[in-house]
């Protein structure tokens, strides 16, 4: 316990004070189901615009920009991270490693994976790599108003840098959720993907009940109201291996606050040693990440994955509604996690590593408690 009750958050606080498409391959049909499919609007309501909802393949842009978003697509296809994510994928479950290598801890003990699954097989890497082969990125669909906006960013503008990184997230994201669809390499009845805990382990290892897919980011698996579902939170999982973290934005209205960041990148990891809040990438990251993608010939050595570290200071609670603070990339992507998970920001316990000084943390505890009490007032948080 501490001597000094949490503090209300700083002036510095970024928040407010409160009291069916196809993709043709030579050998491969890759089959979306139709965009409607199952965003559940009774719970979520219109989060999505017939404007938003609209998508044009990547195709459809002219050059230049059309070959500067190739380019970057590939160059993120080339780095070993992006093998290894999309084979694990294909394969149908992911390695022991990075199973492990995950902040809120994706697999439990017991399951044999953990203990037999330390390497992709040559088939699947062979078939990942036909995969390859045939692949072209004027084939993916992405939104018809973002393909717009970086059509209309003069090349090496700042509105066409954010628009730029946009869209290769789009398209890692996008990769994943095709090959998730495909299905796993390994048959049905494979006893690591058929493999359950007992009934009486099950409610002790699985609290919130088995998982539809390993291919997990604990803050990422709203799928009742993901545009593909369960293949959308595995595409946020991939995106976090291969970047570093699932890719937001400040999406709130430039003017609206003094903090409002319009040319921010932010990223959300789920690595162990990496922590669990929303940062925002130094303007030395971004360069990093932005210098790899414009790459003509693909450079020697790879940035990829980006992390935070304790340089990462400025810093958003992903437990607070998106609506509010403004950081995230689509308004369906996060809802506010149940009760019944709990808020670790209510701990007795000051944490150093999440929260970079004791006020920072102490910020934190007090969004927390008024959580909390919005919770009990029956307040509807979200959208």
């Amino acid at each position: 316990m501490f001597s000094r009750a949490p503090t209300r958050p700083s002036a510095s606080s970024p928040y407010p004070a409160r009291e069916s498409r196809s993709f043709q391959r030579e050998s491969l049909t890759f089959n979306f189901p139709p965009k409607q499919s199952n965003i559940n609007m009774a719970q979520t309501g219109p989060l999505v615009s017939d404007v938003e909802a609209q998508e044009r393949d990547v195709a459809n842009l002219q050059d230049p920009h059309r070959a500067i978003l190739t380019r970057a697509i590939l160059n993120i296809l080339s780095t070993p991270i992006a093998r290894t994510t999309y084979g694990q994928i294909m394969d149908g479950l992911p390695l022991a490693k990075v199973a492990s290598d995950s902040y809120e801890g994706i697999i439990s003990c017991g399951h044999p994976l953990l203990d037999q699954h330390h390497e992709l097989s040559p088939d699947v890497l062979d078939r990942l790599d036909e995969l390859y082969s045939n692949f072209d990125p004027g084939t993916l669909r992405i939104s018809s108003a973002l393909l717009s906006a970086f059509q209309a960013a003069s090349p090496g503008s700042r509105a066409f840098h954010i628009h730029l990184i946009e869209l290769v997230a789009r398209s890692v994201h996008q990769i994943a959720v095709l090959l998730f669809k495909q299905g796993p390499v390994r048959p049905e009845n494979d006893g690591l993907l058929s493999w359950r805990p007992s009934e009486d382990e099950m409610s002790i290892l699985y609290p919130l009940g088995f998982p539809p897919t390993f291919f997990l980011h604990h803050w990422y698996r709203d799928y009742n109201q993901y545009p593909n579902g369960v293949a959308d939170g595995a595409a946020y999982w991939a995106e976090s291996r291969i970047l570093g973290g699932v890719v937001l934005f400040d999406r709130r209205t430039p003017g609206s606050a003094e903090d409002v960041k319009p040319n921010a990148i932010y990223f959300h990891s789920d690595k162990r040693d990496v922590t669990y809040r929303i940062y925002c990438l130094l303007d030395s990251q971004k360069q990093q990440l932005l210098e790899f993608l414009l790459s003509d010939a693909t450079p020697p050595e790879c940035p990829l994955p980006l992390h935070g570290t304790k340089e990462n200071r400025d810093r958003v609670d992903p437990e607070e509604p998106i609506n509010e603070t403004g950081i995230y990339r689509d308004k369906w992507e996060r809802r506010v996690r149940p009760e019944q998970e709990g808020d670790v920001r209510l701990r007795d316990v000051v944490d150093d590593f999440n929260y970079l000084s004791y006020d920072d943390w102490a910020d934190a505890r007090y969004r927390g408690m008024v959580m909390r009490d919005r919770r009990e007032l029956g307040e509807h948080l979200g959208w």
